[in-house]
């Protein structure tokens, strides 16, 4: 009871399971469409409370970046899109745990303990995160990407609607926990992350006739919603950017996964001793 509360502070790495980027293939879903060249860094901080042995609530906040290159597969018509983006995202989460194997406290007075001292445990909670996708334009300059609608957001007939910077999302995960001392524990944890967007890389439907975007939000603009018709592209591959053609995948919502290595530190308090006579 009285190691209960417990402060962590974490560092590793995030990667984007969205529309942009992935495997040498046509674009898959999860793992199968992993680009291990933008995993990029994350830190969190948290607040632990163990609700007994086994169970324990904890609330987690953090930021990562996030990004994603066309450029970086060979399958052509991903490759011949030529959309990128990266993005600052700031999470927070309530979460709950379950040990499968219970963590055992070292005694204050001894090094050594007989019971096997990882701790294995599996969470899941929900939370909220904020997102602001950006590109960056061929003279280098970065461009927030949402205001500029670049799949026609707004105009007659296109699919695809205004989203949310703010967004809904369920983390999943397993970590391990191994005890130092009464006080501090090192460990590592996984988490994959599922939202309800398909807009964290500004991508999701089809593609909008590229002069109307032009004419109704700007030169900028139409350069986004199809960089691979742009003078500064050699030979595009032709038929697959025309209005109407897939620009992104509507099938599965963006997920996002993180991998932090943790140091956390039980409160323990300090305990007076009375003397009587």
């Amino acid at each position: 009871k009285k190691t209960r509360k417990e402060i962590l502070l974490g560092v590793g790495a995030a990667n984007l399971l969205g529309d942009l980027g992935g495997a040498d293939q046509i674009g898959t879903h999860l793992m199968k469409d992993l680009e291990i060249s933008l995993t990029r860094p994350t830190v969190a901080a948290g607040y632990r409370y163990k609700l007994s042995p086994t169970m324990a609530v904890k609330g987690y906040t953090g930021w990562a970046r996030l990004a994603g290159n066309d450029l970086l597969t060979a399958e052509p018509s991903r490759n011949n899109r030529n959309l990128s983006f990266r993005t600052n995202i700031i999470t927070a989460s309530a979460q709950f745990e379950y040990s499968v194997i219970e963590e055992k406290v070292k005694s204050r007075y001894s090094r050594r303990s007989k019971k096997f001292p990882l701790n294995i445990y599996f969470f899941g909670g929900f939370g909220l995160f904020y997102f602001n996708p950006e590109s960056q334009y061929y003279d280098g300059k970065w461009y927030k990407l949402k205001p500029l609608r670049t799949e026609g957001q707004g105009l007659p007939g296109s699919e695809a609607k205004d989203y949310s910077l703010v967004q809904f999302c369920v983390p999943l995960g397993v970590g391990f926990k191994y005890p130092i001392n009464r006080e501090w524990s090192i460990g590592l944890e996984y988490s994959i992350t599922k939202t309800f967007t398909d807009y964290i890389d500004d991508v999701s439907t089809v593609y909008y006739d590229n002069e109307a975007i032009r004419a109704a939000y700007g030169d900028v603009a139409a350069y986004f919603a199809d960089p691979s018709t742009t003078p500064t592209r050699e030979a595009p591959i032709k038929g697959g950017t025309n209005p109407g053609e897939k620009r992104g995948e509507t099938t599965y919502n963006d997920s996002f996964m993180f991998a932090w290595l943790n140091v956390s530190y039980k409160i323990t308090g300090t305990t007076k001793s009375r003397v009587k006579f």
